[in-house]
Parts: C-alpha cells; structure tokens; sequence
C-alpha cells in the first residue's frame, strides 16, 4: 500500500486529523483559562520585548475588551502576521534551547490561542533600522477574527506593540458561560498584574478598570518603593530584605547556583490569608509547594494560629535544572534539585528572620487604653518568665486616678462624641438579655461550680475590694492579682482560679455588641480625625462594592473613597475606641470576610455579620502583656458573670480553669 492510499484509509476510518481551527480551539482551552490568562501571556510578551511601559486597560471583566500596550521592541509586518501561528515564536530555535529556557513567552502558543477565540487586533512598530525604511512613519496592523486574518492596514502607532481583545470566547459558548463573576475575574486580573509589578520594578505598569484607573506601579530602582506603591506604605514598612549571602553564625555556606532574595514580613505582620505572597522563579510567577513549605518552614514557631506571612521572594536557579514546560499555562515549574532548593530557601529565609529585631514597636502616646499600658520588659526573650502579682490596692487605686485622668484628657483631644445611633438590623428574632436571670433550677455542672466546701471564703461584713460577688453561673472569688500579666489568679470555695484575661473581655465585649446590634442600638464613636486606610487593588474593589459598604455601616464603620485605592474611616463601632487606634489591619480582616461571604452562597448574612463581630471583639479586648490594676480585675470578671455564656470565648477557647483545693494537696503530697 502506497502512502497515499495509508492517509486516505486513515482518513476515511474512526480517526480522523483534526481541522486547524478546532486544533486552536482546544489549544485555547489548555491556554486561555479566563481573561486573566490572556493579560499574563500578552504581559509576558510584552517583557520579553524589553518594554519598561505597560498599559492594560479592560472593560466588563476583560470579557467585552482587553487592551495591552507596551513601548517594546515591536514587531515587523511578517512577524506580526506569523505570530497567530500555532507553534510560531522568536524564543526556540533546536532541541536544546526547551531546556535552557530564559525567557516567559517561549512555546508559541499564546496569540495563536487568543486569537482563536476572539476578535483581535495587533498593531506594532519596529525601531527605526534605516534612513529610508517605511517603518520610520508607519506601523501594522493586522486585524484577526477567529484565527484568520481578516485586514492588513498601516497605522500611526509609536515603536511597541498594541493587542486588543475583544468578545473574548464568543465562539466557544460553553467556555464563556463558565465563566465567573465579574468581581472574581476582576480579582484574577488584578493578581496577575500585581505580581509582575511586583517582579519587575523597572517597568512602570497602569491597569484601568471600565475607564477607572485601579493600579499604577511606577518605574523605580528601588523594589521597597515598588512594593509600598502596590501594598501601601504601612505593609513596606513590616518588611525585612532577604539576601543570599545573608547568614548567621551557625550557617554554612549558600549553595552559589541557587539565589534567594526579596522581601520577607515580620511574624507579627502575618496575615490572615495567603493574598500577600508572591514568588518568583526565573523571572516567573509561579506557585511551588517545595517553595512555600520551605519558607514556612523557616518562620516555625513565629506564626500565630492560622496566620501566614508575607513575602515577594525571587528564586533563581539553573535554567537547565528546572522545567517550566509542565503545563501551557506556565505557571507550574518542575524542580530537579528538590532537597537543595527547599534548604537554600529555608536558610535564606531564616537568616533573614535571625538577623533582624522582630519586636514590635507602638507609639503609645497615640493610643488610648482603657488599661494601664504594659511595663517595658528588657528581659532576654531566653530568659525564664517570672511571676508576677499586682501591688497593694492602696496603690493600685492611686495608679489608677492618675491614669484616668489622663485617659480623660486624651479622650477629650482625640474624638469628638460618642453618639448612640440606631442600625436596622436584618435579623426577626430578639436576642436574649445578657444579664443573669434568677433561676431556681441549677444543672449539676453548675451545681460543682457553685458548690461551696465548706463556709464562704469572705463574709459579706467582711467584704473587701478584691471580693467579686458569685452568681448563678460563676462562683464568689477573691482575686490575687495578674501572673505575668496574662492570667488572672483568683481564691474560691473549694480551690484557685486561673482566668484568661484577653478571653474574660472578648466574651463580654462580644455579648455587649451583639445584643447592641440586635437591638438596633449600636453605640458609634466618630473619629475627630479621619484615618485613611490603603489597600491592595484587589481589596479595594470589594470595598467599592456598594452591599459590602452597606454591611460595615450597619456595624458602626462608616467609610468612603477617597481615591484610587484609599478610603477614608470617619466612625467607628465604640468598642473599638478605648484600645485600637490603627484600623487597617481591622478593616483587611473585615473584608477577607466580606470576600469569603461572596464565594459561601449556603453562608447567611447573619453569619458574616457574627463573624465580623467576633473579630472586632477580639481586636479590641484587653491583651496578654497588659498590665490591670485590682478594680479592673474585679470590674472586668463582674461584667463576666453577667455574660449569658461566661465558660468560653466566641471561638470556644476556656476562660477559666479551676484548681481545687484537693487537687493542690495532692501535688504537694499533703493526703494521708
């Protein structure tokens, strides 16, 4: 059999060789997930160029148009018209050169996959390369409908190179109709720009939303400048430059093949969520969990609780070690030298950690506290923790005058009132009271609590002002005084009390705002000076959200928009007003929930607002490390009993664990 007669059996059989423009199409599927996946690959066209200006511009989500200019090398007439040719790029030329990769765009397949699925229009200038060449005066521009080109023009354009998309995937229907809100592609885009800003600081990038302009990075030598220009200046300010050649004493020496720099943020400065990370590999963003699990691993032991750190971390490594072909996408890389990498990264990052003072500093003039502020502790961090007890009441009470009446004068010049206002509330149902009602049925787990071995531990006669009186639900105590200024130690029938006092305030706080809430009496404190709050582009679109800003106000925040990415903070809930002073922290938690309420369909708006609540609560309750005088101990622990659920915090962590009497006398072997 011929070859001729071979392919046309084949042809005419089950199998069949699939027609170009479906072969793009599918291509366009591996490629092009979403609009955000075309201003990555454009972008990274776009670098290759060598441009150090970038302009992207998108309208309703990147779905109706997508426009990129960049002041590049540009491209000639046949190169334009080859480059929406599958397979067709200027980045490989043999076998060899796939395994040394050093450029972003290299497999040919972007504007080939574009352009399959939309309308696009290139239009592109070479630099001046003759007296006499026409590309002096004139640029191409083609324009392409589906994969085809459709019209060749010349146009007045500068040197670099312009792509508009438009219609993106009107002709893959199912694709389009899979497609996400506007808000999260809105989000995916603004990712994806941020990380090249990020990466590349000698390049100036602006993005521009439906004619509004969200992000602008100007070209800067300095990668700090760069970072406060897209984050802020607060978030610049809590970050530490990692270098390679950084090390401790006990370190040995950085493998020279391997580089590790950028920025790491303080522990104390960790997030509640992973949307400040960004890490680079060669020059690409990338998402490697050998990477990430290294650096973790470096601020073990630092981190709270489900708090992750912040960092703009630039990996580089052998081209030739690494494989970046793993998915069309590119955003996945194959390392070789695994065990080496993941200890280099650890290091560096480590080094960083251990060379830098990671004590937090607060300008405690500014602030105002309802609690005396903390002693300055100039012990080693080494050194064993000591106990520590309050002194007597008589002079805890002088202390305690002379704090108020400062506390009085500063209220004075930082806030101009404190207003009640009345907040409609979306819920049908009224709240319980918090206030402990008379109850003549004791359940037995209340019946241990409130048992009394033997006589009361002070007669009311002889009452003094460490005595907080027991109530259904919590048992008399006299109170001995704070140890290391984190627990409360307190005598009761039957044994000892150890309280938790960030815990006893969060749960009252937390019950007074609720029911404040519920019942449409929220209590607000306008500020006399509005703070300004800045935030990351992708946060300040949620905040822009009109519903979002809506939820805030009906929890005693009002905030407007102050420009591009700044909002201005005027009142606040006021339980916030005695112990918080900066609110961006607060206001960035408040929107990660305003964000993961968007993504939960099945989660309620009563749910959010709860969250948002117990958040606040926590933030604005009294901290470990806080010094508390005798009657705010007992001042504190009798609003406690009070609380309809004095056993936990809202996250469910104890407040207070009791040590009986026979428990003690076991420890010191006092049983016969």
């Amino acid at each position: 059999m011929d070859q001729d007669s071979s392919v046309s059996s084949i042809s005419t059989g089950k199998i069949a060789l699939l027609p170009e423009d479906l072969i793009n199409k599918i291509a366009a599927g591996e490629v092009i997930e979403r609009p955000a996946s075309v201003i990555k690959e454009l972008i990274e066209n776009s670098i290759d160029a060598d441009a150090t200006s970038i302009d992207i511009e998108v309208k309703n989500a990147g779905k109706d148009l997508i426009k990129i200019k960049d002041n590049g090398l540009g491209m000639s007439k046949e190169d334009a018209k080859l480059s929406i040719l599958r397979h067709a790029t200027s980045k490989l030329r043999t076998t060899a050169d796939l395994f040394n990769i050093q450029s972003l765009g290299f497999r040919g397949e972007a504007l080939a996959s574009i352009s399959a699925v939309s309308f696009t229009t290139i239009t592109t200038k070479q630099a001046s390369q003759g007296h006499d060449s026409i590309q002096n005066t004139e640029a191409t521009k083609i324009t392409v409908h589906a994969g085809s080109i459709v019209k060749e023009d010349i146009a007045a354009h500068g040197v670099g190179t312009t792509i508009k998309v438009q219609n993106l995937f009107f002709n893959t229907p199912a694709r389009k109709k899979f497609m996400k809100s506007n808000h999260l592609e809105i989000k995916h885009i603004i990712n994806i720009i941020t990380q090249y800003s990020l990466l590349h600081n000698n390049i100036s990038f602006t993005l521009v939303i439906d004619g509004k302009q969200v992000l602008s990075s100007p070209n800067t030598n300095d990668q700090r400048a760069n970072i406060a220009a897209i984050y802020g200046a607060p978030s610049a300010k809590q970050l530490l430059e990692v270098k390679t050649n950084t090390t401790t004493d006990n370190e040995e020496n950085q493998n020279p093949n391997i580089s590790v720099t950028g920025y790491v943020g303080k522990p104390l400065a960790a997030k509640s969520d992973k949307s400040a990370q960004s890490l680079f590999v060669n020059g690409r963003y990338v998402k490697s969990k050998l990477i990430s699990d290294a650096i973790y691993e470096a601020y073990h032991s630092t981190l709270f609780t489900s708090r992750h750190p912040s960092y703009v971390l630039k990996v580089e490594l052998d081209p030739k070690t690494i494989d970046v072909n793993v998915h069309p996408s590119k955003t996945e890389v194959k390392i070789e030298q695994r065990e080496l990498v993941f200890k280099e990264v650890y290091r560096a990052v480590k080094a960083t950690l251990e060379s830098n003072s990671l004590i937090p500093t607060g300008d405690f003039k500014s602030e105002q506290l309802s609690f005396a502020a903390p002693e300055k502790d100039t012990r080693d961090l080494q050194e064993p923790r000591k106990y520590q007890f309050e002194p007597s009441s008589q002079t805890v009470f002088t202390n305690e005058v002379a704090m108020a009446q400062g506390l009085q004068e500063s209220e004075t010049m930082e806030q101009t009132s404190t207003a009640s206002s009345t907040v409609q509330s979306p819920y049908s149902y009224s709240p319980k009271t918090s206030v402990v009602q008379e109850n003549t049925s004791i359940t037995s787990s209340e019946q241990e609590d409130t048992a009394v071995a033997g006589p009361s531990i002070i007669t009311p006669e002889h009452q003094t002002d460490n005595f907080v009186e027991g109530s259904i639900k919590f048992p008399e105590m006299k109170i001995l005084g704070q140890i290391h200024k984190t627990f409360f130690v307190a005598e009761t029938p039957g044994g000892m009390l150890l309280i938790d006092q960030h815990v006893v305030e969060e749960r009252v706080l937390y019950e007074q705002f609720m029911n404040e809430y519920l019942n449409k009496q929220l209590k607000t404190q306008t500020l006399l000076t509005p703070q300004i709050i800045t935030l990351a582009p992708s946060k300040a679109q949620i905040l822009l959200n009109e519903d979002n800003l809506t939820t805030l106000e009906g929890l005693g925040f009002t905030i407007s928009h102050f420009g591009a990415n700044d909002f201005s903070l005027s009142t606040i809930p006021s339980i916030l007003g005695r112990t918080q002073k900066n609110y961006q922290e607060l206001i960035e938690q408040t929107i990660n929930d305003l964000e993961n309420y968007t993504r939960q369909s099945q989660k309620t708006i009563h749910n959010l607002q709860e969250e948002i609540i117990t958040m606040m609560s926590c933030r604005a309750s009294v901290k470990a490390g806080d010094t508390m005088t005798i009657p705010q101990i007992k001042n504190l622990l009798k609003k406690l009993t009070e609380c309809t659920l004095p056993y936990t915090c809202p996250h469910g962590r104890a407040i207070v664990i009791k040590i009986s009497a026979d428990e003690l006398e076991k420890k010191f072997l006092r049983h016969g």
